[in-house]
């Protein structure tokens, strides 16, 4: 009986003495002075001990095997990272993305440049990773603001019917990035200075005459809209681009007001005749139109230009889809260096001219789909009088020709209009635009 006992007892000291060799085994050994998954050992003895010294004994805890593998391949991502060479051939700085943010804000504001921040390719390059200063596209916020008033009338031409009367007044200006309409605008992916600006427009449409009442079958309806619009052109210079996005909201019927307006014309002139037949016009509906417009400057000589262009409308008001071309001579500035018209500080310090004159003419092809003014609104039916889609001219041609002169920020546009007709048995129609730009 005594010889069992002594035997269990040095049976369970040399089972004590293979389990503690087996712990030790597991410590890293790649990691010296840390375990349990990367607490110092000193740390342990001393919050062992109460003490902050290291002269305390200190218990080491073993160490799994899937912690020390953590551990390693934590190691290795960090070291891997640390290695990366960031696209476009620039080295990694080994600064951090909150310092090169600051970098990047010192380097704009040093040269005075304002990005666009609602452009994608400002903010990727603000905050970027990489530290290269110059970024090749990115998309600076226009510092002019103009202001542009727009009036079209066939009274010069001794006509009165089918587009008769529009006004449109435009503001541009810097401030108007910050409206929450702006980030709708079709994004640019190159380099180049983008415009904000809204408008104010209103167009009027009466028959082949106005001074005879009721329904003329047959001929144009009666027809009136006013919306308020938010655009944004970014014009690119480099490439001799200009991209133009548009919305537009408003109304199209009555309360565009467009029958008290001509109505109050006419009887502002002594030999203008009242005009019949407004209430039959088209009735109230919405309008909600987004269009979008390229330009492309194909050839540039020193006194005149070539450009082409391409536009598309979609909504309730205008589905359609054109292309057409713009041939200036003269004494003229690039079509892309601005937008037509600066101060003359901003013309000096570019060295350009500061007085422009030059004549243009344009031609445009517009497939239509579908156009309110003719055929009524998309969601209001009660209209009494409108034109079927089959009496609609698909195909439409407008030509125009006109002269233009600038001077130190001030821009006059004289231009005569010419459209084939908008609807079977209609006729050629013409009329008068005028422009006045101020830089503001």
């Amino acid at each position: 009986m005594i010889t069992f006992v002594v035997c269990m007892k040095r049976g369970l000291v040399f089972f004590f003495f293979l389990l503690l060799f087996s712990h030790c085994e597991k410590i890293d050994e790649t990691l010296p002075g840390v375990i349990n998954g990367g607490v110092p050992m000193e740390t342990l003895a001393g919050n062992q001990f109460g003490m902050g010294n290291t002269h305390g004994p200190a218990i080491q805890p073993s160490l799994s095997r899937e912690a020390v593998a953590q551990k390693k391949r934590r190691i290795k991502k960090r070291k891997a990272r640390q290695s990366v060479q960031p696209s476009g051939g620039q080295p990694w700085t080994g600064k951090r993305s909150d310092s090169l943010f600051i970098s990047h804000l010192k380097y704009l504001r040093t040269n005075s440049i304002q990005a666009d921040l609602n452009e994608p390719v400002s903010r990727k390059y603000l905050f970027s990773p990489v530290d290269n200063r110059q970024f090749p596209t990115m998309i600076t916020l226009g510092r002019e603001s103009y202001l542009k008033v727009d009036f079209d009338n066939d009274i010069l031409d001794y006509t009165d019917r089918f587009y008769t009367n529009g006004i449109k007044i435009e503001i541009i200006s810097p401030g108007l990035q910050m409206n929450p309409l702006s980030r709708l605008m079709i994004p640019y992916w190159g380099s180049g200075t983008n415009y904000y600006g809204v408008s104010l427009v209103q167009n009027m449409f009466t028959p082949s005459t106005t001074k005879k009442g009721g329904i003329l079958y047959g001929d144009r309806p009666y027809a009136a809209y006013l919306y308020v619009g938010s655009f944004k052109i970014t014009n690119d210079p480099e490439h001799n681009f200009r991209q133009t996005s548009e919305l537009d909201a408003g109304i199209v019927g009555p309360n565009s007001y467009g029958e008290w307006v001509q109505r109050s014309f006419h009887n502002a002139v002594p030999t203008n005749n009242e005009p019949l037949g407004w209430e039959y016009q088209v009735k109230n509906d919405l309008v909600l139109n987004y269009s979008i417009t390229f330009e492309k400057g194909v050839f540039n000589w020193k006194h005149a230009d070539l450009l082409l262009s391409s536009a598309g409308n979609l909504g309730t008001l205008y589905t359609n889809v054109s292309a057409g071309a713009e041939l200036r001579t003269g004494r003229i500035n690039p079509y892309f260096a601005n937008l037509g018209v600066a101060k003359k500080q901003v013309l000096e310090d570019a060295g350009l001219n500061k007085i422009q004159f030059f004549f243009f003419v344009k031609g445009t092809g517009k497939l239509v789909g579908y156009d309110a003014t003719l055929q009524g609104g998309l969601f209001n039916t009660s209209s009494a009088y409108i034109l079927a889609a089959d009496e609609i001219s698909r195909m439409v041609f407008e030509g125009s020709g006109g002269v233009t002169f600038s001077c130190n920020g001030i821009s006059l546009d004289v231009e005569q209009f010419i459209l084939s007709p908008e609807f079977h048995n209609g006729w050629w129609h013409k009329w008068v635009h005028l422009a006045l730009t101020f830089s503001l």
